[in-house]
């Protein structure tokens, strides 16, 4: 199958060498470019497997952060957190995230668990984001597996952080309102949150992605600078996505029919997978433009083991892996190759 093609490493990039090579190459091919080196290096379907590893983080953290206002002791944070929940998911569709806020409400042994469920989750997660973004840069090798664990754990407990507080603030951002106000806050407190929400929902998505993009992939990095450019494609994009999602969910009612209590579930389910398409397409986007400052010639390798090949000689060994290579008929002038050596015709 095919894969994105390769980045040479570049180094002492900026932001003004970005700008200028964003504007000698134009945004729509680099557009155009982008999603084909996020589609051939499999973005979709790591953007569903971060969306799938991460829905196993985000009930151990809803236990560890219960779990920590019982311990502390914080009755006006409880209820802000279960407003919220009662508001994100009413009706039938809150008894599973209700559930998890009772268990983390023990305190104790559900706050460590929770805590423990989170760092192990959470780190398994951003692998699976080094995986994706070495892909977009057309590498096949992560880490050796401690080295990949120990960036992913500390990415999960910086990068993670901030994701969640994005969520919470432009996702989750009425439902928290609500809870203040049922927590006794004044309507002056919930009006600024609804104010400042926004700006600060979008300051820590920026935050964690530009981390994200600096240390997960396997390579040296341009500067912070350079990576801007898809730092900010991801932050638009993961903006859109999530409010679009939250404007569908607050004006759709028939989906507690349709799903029953599972819709909450649904609803996380799908705004993490949004999440990972925004975040493996901007860094799709900044490796094409590294790629274009570099010189390569297209977004993906246009070999593959089922094309058809100008010499049998060049796939000599490649049929013990793929055994269907197509071949062209001998040309004049060159000697047929030994029978032995030709590859099967597909």
């Amino acid at each position: 199958m095919a894969s994105a093609s390769a980045v040479p490493e570049t180094y002492e990039l900026g932001g003004e060498d970005a700008k200028q090579t964003l504007k000698r190459v134009g945004w729509g091919r680099l557009l155009k470019d982008s999603f084909m080196r996020f589609r051939t290096a499999d973005g979709f379907t790591n953007s569903r497997a971060i969306a799938h590893a991460a829905m196993l983080t985000a009930f151990p953290a809803l236990i560890a952060i219960v779990g920590i206002a019982s311990a502390l002791h914080v009755e006006g944070f409880r209820q802000v957190i279960e407003g919220t929940l009662r508001r994100l998911a009413p009706g039938q569709s809150s008894r599973l995230l209700q559930s998890a806020f009772r268990q983390g409400a023990q305190g104790g042994s559900a706050l460590v668990g929770g805590l423990i469920g989170v760092l192990i989750s959470g780190t398994f997660v951003m692998s699976v984001v080094e995986r994706g973004c070495n892909r977009a840069y057309g590498m096949i090798r992560d880490r050796k597996l401690g080295k990949k664990l120990l960036v992913g754990l500390g990415l999960n407990v910086s990068a993670g952080i901030l994701f969640a507080l994005g969520f919470v603030m432009l996702a989750a951002g009425s439902g928290i309102s609500d809870g203040l106000t049922r927590a006794g806050a004044s309507d002056t407190v919930s009006t600024i949150f609804n104010v400042l929400r926004w700006p600060l929902g979008l300051l820590c998505a920026f935050g964690a992605l530009t981390l994200v993009y600096k240390l997960s992939p396997n390579r040296h990095q341009p500067g912070a600078g350079w990576l801007q450019a898809g730092t900010i494609m991801a932050t638009a994009l993961w903006f859109a996505l999530t409010a679009l999602l939250a404007w569908y969910y607050s004006v759709n009612d028939s989906l507690g029919n349709t799903y029953g209590p599972l819709v909450g579930i649904i609803a996380l389910l799908t705004w993490a997978y949004a999440s990972g398409l925004a975040l493996l397409f901007g860094i799709a986007f900044a490796a094409e433009l590294e790629a274009v400052r570099a010189g390569v010639p297209g977004p993906r390798t246009f070999r593959r083991h089922n094309e058809t090949v100008v010499d049998p000689q060049e796939t000599k060994g490649l049929e013990e892996q793929r055994p269907m290579v197509a071949t062209v008929p001998r040309m004049p002038g060159r000697e047929a190759p030994d029978e032995s050596q030709r590859p099967l015709s597909a």
